[in-house]
């Protein structure tokens, strides 16, 4: 072989190996928009059969109690309160709350195993339990697994 020939051969291969790379990319951009466009699809399905994607879709138990519903967002934004934080949020956001009905409904959530009993900054809090966090999240598409040994 002359050297110019074996110069075009190492040269082509540098250029074969470049577009392997190139293609394994795409390849996994093309996965990861695939992925995309499929949960896509699932929340869009989703919605069209219930209305939306509240929590309620993960809890069913909650879809006609709008103060639990309200007390599972608020738990989701805060990660855990105790009563009088949960009914200081729930007051701002409805306009009333009782401190009554709040733990009324939390005792009600942790039956239906949705809240969970946690330490707080100031004793006794609520968080909403990790099961119901990995649901929400594989509903919607998102890869978070909370590892249920915290």
């Amino acid at each position: 072989m002359k050297m110019s020939e074996e110069q075009d051969v190492e040269k082509l291969s540098k250029e074969v190996k470049t577009l392997r790379k190139t293609l394994n990319e795409l390849m996994t951009s093309f996965e990861l928009v695939s992925r995309l466009a499929e949960n896509y699809l699932k929340l869009m399905n989703i919605y069209a059969q219930y209305g939306g994607l509240g929590i309620d879709v993960v809890v069913p138990q909650i879809r006609h109690d709008s103060i639990a519903r309200e007390i599972v967002r608020i738990l989701f934004d805060l990660k855990s309160a105790n009563i009088s934080q949960i009914t200081q949020e729930l007051k701002k956001r409805r306009g009333k709350a009782s401190r009554n009905t709040v733990r009324e409904k939390i005792h009600h959530l942790t039956y239906l195993n949705v809240v969970e009993e946690v330490d707080g900054e100031k004793g006794k809090a609520y968080a909403l339990k990790k099961e119901v966090l990995n649901k929400w999240f594989d509903l919607i598409g998102i890869p978070i697994k909370f590892d249920q040994t915290e």
